[in-house]
C-alpha cells in the first residue's frame, strides 16, 4: 500500500480587516459645526473682555495720576498709606522667609534622623541576603551540582560500557527459516 502523502497548500496571508471610515451624517456635521461656532464665540468673548479690562485699567491709572496732580494734600496721605502698606508687606514676606528657612532646617534634620537609619537598615538587610545567598550556594546548591555531575558521568560510563558489550556480542537477531529471512510486519 503506497504511503499517503498530503499536500500542504500555503495559506494566503490575510490582511487586517479595514475599519470603514465613519460615515458622517448631516446631523453630526451640524452638531460639529455648531460646537465649533460656539467655541469661536467663546474665544472672541474672552478676547473682548481682556481688551475692555485693559482699557478700563489704563483709564483708571490716568484718572489716578490726574487726581493726584490736582490734589497734592490727598496725594501725600495716599503716599504715606502706600508706604506703610509696603512696609507691612515687606515685614510679612520677611517672616515667611524666616519660617521657610526654619522648615527647611527641620526637613534636613528629619532626613538626617530618619532616613539615614533607614538606609543603614536596608544596607544591613542587603548584606544579610548576600551572606544567606552565599551560604545556600555553598552548602546546598554546590553539592547538588556535584551530584548531578557524578550522575551524568555514571550514566555516560554505563552507556559506554553497554555499547562496548553490545558491539562485542555476535548479532543473531534475525531468524532464519529455510534460508529465507522472516520479516516482521510493521518493523
Amino acid at each position: 500500500m503506497p504511503p499517503e502523502t498530503s499536500t500542504v497548500r500555503p495559506e494566503k496571508p490575510t490582511a487586517a480587516p479595514e475599519t470603514p471610515a465613519p460615515v458622517s451624517t448631516p446631523v453630526q456635521d451640524a452638531a460639529t459645526l455648531e460646537s465649533q461656532i460656539a467655541a469661536e464665540k467663546a474665544a472672541k468673548r474672552t478676547q473682548l473682555i481682556i481688551i475692555v479690562a485693559g482699557i478700563v485699567f489704563l483709564l483708571l491709572l490716568i484718572a489716578a495720576v490726574v487726581l493726584m496732580a490736582s490734589f497734592p494734600a490727598a496725594t501725600t496721605i495716599i503716599r504715606d498709606i502706600a508706604i506703610v502698606f509696603v512696609a507691612v508687606e515687606t515685614f510679612v514676606i520677611g517672616l515667611a522667609a524666616i519660617l521657610l528657612i526654619f522648615q527647611v532646617q527641620m526637613l534636613i534634620q528629619v532626613l538626617r534622623d530618619e532616613v539615614q537609619p533607614l538606609l543603614r537598615s536596608v544596607n544591613d538587610t542587603a548584606s544579610t541576603v548576600r551572606g544567606t545567598t552565599e551560604f545556600v550556594s555553598h552548602n546546598m546548591v554546590s553539592p547538588f551540582i556535584r551530584l548531578a555531575g557524578f550522575a551524568a558521568a555514571a550514566q555516560r560510563v554505563t552507556g559506554d560500557v553497554l555499547a562496548v558489550v553490545s558491539n562485542t556480542r555476535p548479532h543473531s537477531r534475525q531468524k532464519q527459516t529455510g534460508g529465507k529471512q522472516d520479516v516482521q510486519s510493521g518493523k
